[in-house]
């Protein structure tokens, strides 16, 4: 673990939640469904989300590739939301669909596969009228996750990328989503459905940014300052974990650090390669968007530890 010293103070992270499927930015990125129309898992998720306002019923990735200069990379994106939206409207932190975020991985060479999950209530959530966490019957954010990692790695030559060379990224609740993806891959989150899912959906490496429900916490489990200590067993570590950076900052009232610190000890008593780097200041959903805190440079931390594991 490193921690960074504080050097200065401003801005707001501006997030906006929102499930548009709308392809806007330079890009003009494709977008890909990620289950045939007559599946059932998609099928069972139209008919578990009719009734949810905003819902996103038809996953889907943006595809953004770099303009030029390719490394074989490929990073799926997970934005956050707490699995109840995504946070990728106008306002996003992410950029608008992501574009921001998936402008930086192209212009370093890496193509960005932004992961439109469906939600709301597909992970685990809190129910403000119960007062207390909850999890869902089926796990259609992490159907998801898996489906799409397979799909990229499936269809890799197509893309311009090298199927060992795929990881993940996520923010806040998208975090989590990318732990349970790096983590839960030894066995499928549904029926295998077609030639894609014969394809492996372990990510190679995993970018955790201000990761959410990490804890025992969520699992309502009391006193509190035991279950903070305690890592969600909804997250299973083994030494197969592939090697995962940590990104948050000490002062996220959202998310506390303390999720990342529980995680990395974790990682570390399996032998699995592991960093985290805490910054004093930048609090939470700082997404790629510069505030003037010391999160600014989290962005140039990520891509040395890439380039360090993964030869960029």
């Amino acid at each position: 673990m490193r921690s960074v010293r504080p050097f200065a103070l401003t801005a707001i992270v501006l997030w906006t939640l929102s499930g548009a499927g709308i392809s806007i930015a330079r890009e003009h990125p494709q977008e890909v469904q990620l289950w045939p129309d007559g599946s059932r898992v998609l099928q069972e998720g139209i008919s578990a989300l009719a009734h949810e306002k905003w819902a996103i019923t038809h996953p889907t990735f943006l595809v953004y590739r770099p303009r030029s200069g390719s490394t074989g990379t490929a990073v799926l994106v997970f934005p956050g939301g707490g699995y109840k939206a995504l946070a990728i409207g106008p306002r996003s932190t992410l950029g608008r669909n992501g574009t921001d975020v998936c402008r930086w991985l192209t212009d370093s060479g890496i193509t960005c596969f932004l992961v439109k999950y469906r939600v709301p209530h597909t992970g685990c959530h809190w129910n403000s009228q119960a007062g207390r966490h909850e999890m869902p019957g089926v796990p259609m954010a992490l159907q998801d996750a898996q489906r799409a990692i397979s799909l990229v790695r499936f269809n890799a030559g197509d893309y311009g990328i090298d199927p060992d060379r795929i990881g993940v990224m996520g923010f806040s609740a998208g975090g989590n989503l990318a732990v349970l993806s790096s983590t839960a891959f030894k066995s499928r989150s549904y029926e295998p459905i077609d030639e894609v899912d014969h394809a492996s959906s372990r990510p190679d490496f995993a970018v955790l940014v201000y990761p959410g429900h990490m804890t025992m916490e969520h699992k309502n489990k009391t006193p509190r300052d035991v279950a903070a200590r305690e890592l969600n067993t909804d997250i299973v570590v083994s030494k197969d974990v592939p090697p995962t950076l940590l990104i948050h900052a000490k002062d996220d009232p959202v998310d506390p650090v303390h999720y990342s610190l529980v995680y990395e000890r974790e990682l570390k008593k399996a032998g699995v390669e592991a960093e985290l780097i805490i910054y004093e200041t930048g609090g939470h959903a700082f997404g790629v968007h510069k505030q003037g805190k010391d999160t600014d440079r989290w962005m140039g931390d990520a891509m040395r530890w890439l380039r360090e594991i993964r030869g960029l």
